[in-house]
């Protein structure tokens, strides 16, 4: 699905920001200025801003504008937990060669206990898939997908290695809009000892998320279990 003017405005105010071209406590170019160098609205441009704000990276400044409030740490990821954001897309913002390997792939109808703990309906078609994501070599997490099977005809393992947000935008033409998530910390399970080498863990980092697409339906329950050394994002608070 094409994406929005004012998203492509986002991300390259986002690039400048992070590549330096407007430094940390600088002001951006007023609202005027931006609407003339991208040629659109001055609404396009205020909700660009707003992304830029949600995440933390400006803040606006009542009667002075728009002052960068960002700046590159050696403990910075770009991660939010505030935003919906693919493996893929979250390895390529941090420089990481992202790979994937798939250890199960089956079809299955969802019992009772299934549904309490998922939120999908008894008797409704699910894919289960079960992932191994590695980042520059070193596997750093195992997800756990219960995807609505009327939601995603002609997903394969292949494609779940890949990319199942890619397939489900790209081909599908599906928007995904919303992600409800629970954070938690467990102690780890003979499979994440396995698959993670965890030593000297003996705990892991839990997301549960519900995820609905644009229609407010529930395509996706996943968990995702990762390892402590690499489990790190990023959240923007307001009083």
């Amino acid at each position: 699905m094409p994406k929005a003017m004012f998203e492509g405005i986002y991300l390259d105010l986002k690039e400048k920001i992070q590549q330096g071209v407007y430094a940390y406590q600088s002001f951006l170019p007023s609202e005027n200025e931006l609407v003339g160098v991208y040629s659109c609205s001055r609404n396009t441009v205020r909700r660009a801003l707003q992304m830029l704000a949600d995440e933390g990276l400006v803040q606006p400044l009542h009667g002075k504008g728009v002052r960068v409030i960002w700046r590159a740490t050696s403990r910075d990821v770009i991660g939010s937990l505030d935003g919906l954001q693919s493996f893929s897309e979250y390895a390529a913002q941090n420089g990481l060669a992202p790979s994937t390997t798939v250890r199960e792939f089956e079809h299955l109808t969802c019992g009772r206990g299934l549904a309490e703990y998922t939120g999908f309906e008894e008797g409704a078609e699910l894919v289960r898939i079960v992932r191994v994501r590695s980042l520059d070599g070193f596997a750093c997490q195992i997800d756990l997908d219960y995807l609505l099977a009327s939601a995603v005809p002609g997903i394969t393992p292949a494609i779940a290695e890949d990319s199942i947000y890619r397939y489900l935008e790209q081909v599908l033409k599906m928007r995904i809009l919303t992600s409800k998530r629970q954070i938690t910390v467990e102690l780890a399970s003979d499979s994440d000892r396995e698959c993670l080498r965890l030593d000297p863990y003996n705990c892991v980092a839990v997301i549960e998320s519900q995820s609905f697409n644009s229609d407010g339906i529930m395509f996706e329950f996943t968990q995702v279990r990762s390892h402590p050394d690499t489990f790190r994002y990023s959240a923007v608070s307001r009083r």
